[in-house]
């Protein structure tokens, strides 16, 4: 996406402040500009408009996911678990499984994801395919010199990992940070934390990962919702917490990663049908070995 976009929203929730009937310009990937309506003539030329009258923009959040389990998540299995099943698969099946999880947390509104995996080329290989932002977390009880984080729980050493996974929570430095552990449904398991945004916050700071919020320079990192249909219709006509927009389970209209558009008109442009099919195949064999 080596143009510019414009975002036009009923409420833009900048995750410091709240601006009713604003704009957000983006050009090679970064915030140029925000504000309220008016929108500055030169911007109302940008190559792609998104939003509208009905929309609320908020900033990407991140979180952390166990993705390439996607195809056992139904057995709940811990750590330990998941790395039996890693080890069944190749890297390039593994990412494979993964990409109905990318799909789920991209329509939740995430825009980086730190992937638990095996490998670091695994994380390396979504993000070519599918595009956004994304981490590793290799389970300490793996070997791996070039992973840049490390996590811990049970059946995988604590000490030293980066995260910590721990009844189904995830964990840095003590702290509960964003997570889609062992989650039936992504969006749904936030529901449980009383701060979502503060969560993802925390979890970009204990890996040192930008974003976060909308400000001038920063890195696009932008989710639109649609409020003009349930559950979350005339949303935009209040003034809400931002963990509370979070909650609604709006629909994503758009997700916006630096310079990818991943979602557009509420459609995944980069996972179709053919990866749930492959998935499908790889999942029903993987299933069935577990049992």
């Amino acid at each position: 996406m080596g143009f510019d976009v414009l975002i036009m929203a009923s409420k833009v929730y900048t995750g410091t402040s709240v601006i009713s009937d604003g704009y957000i310009y983006i050009k090679s990937g970064r915030v140029v500009d925000f504000g309220e309506s008016p929108v500055p003539e030169d911007y109302t030329y940008a190559t792609l408009v998104l939003g509208g009258e009905g929309r609320i923009a908020a900033p990407g959040l991140a979180a952390y996911i166990d993705a390439p389990a996607y195809p056992i998540r139904g057995l709940r299995p811990g750590l330990a678990d998941r790395v039996r099943f890693y080890r069944q698969l190749d890297e390039e099946s593994l990412a494979a499984v993964s990409l109905p999880a990318v799909y789920e947390a991209h329509m939740a509104g995430v825009t980086t994801l730190v992937v638990e995996s095996p490998s670091p080329s695994i994380a390396a290989d979504l993000a070519s395919r599918v595009g956004g932002y994304y981490l590793a977390a290799v389970p300490s009880c793996i070997e791996a010199s070039e992973a840049q984080v490390r996590v811990g729980g049970e059946g995988c050493p604590v000490e030293g990992a980066s995260l910590v996974v721990e009844d189904g929570r995830v964990k840095a430095g003590g702290r509960v940070v964003l997570g889609a552990y062992s989650a039936l449904n992504y969006a749904a398991a936030w529901s449980r934390l009383p701060r979502i945004h503060e969560a993802s916050l925390q979890l970009r700071r204990a890996l040192g990962i930008p974003g976060g919020v909308i400000e001038k320079e920063a890195r696009a990192e932008i989710v639109v919702y649609d409020a003009r249909t349930p559950p979350g219709m005339l949303a935009d006509l209040y003034d809400l917490s931002l963990d509370d927009v979070y909650r609604l389970g709006l629909r994503v209209e758009s997700l916006i990663a630096g310079e990818e558009v991943l979602v557009d008109a509420g459609e995944h442009l980069r996972i179709t049908m053919k990866h749930f099919n492959e998935v499908r195949r790889l999942a029903t064999h993987s299933i069935l070995s577990q049992r």
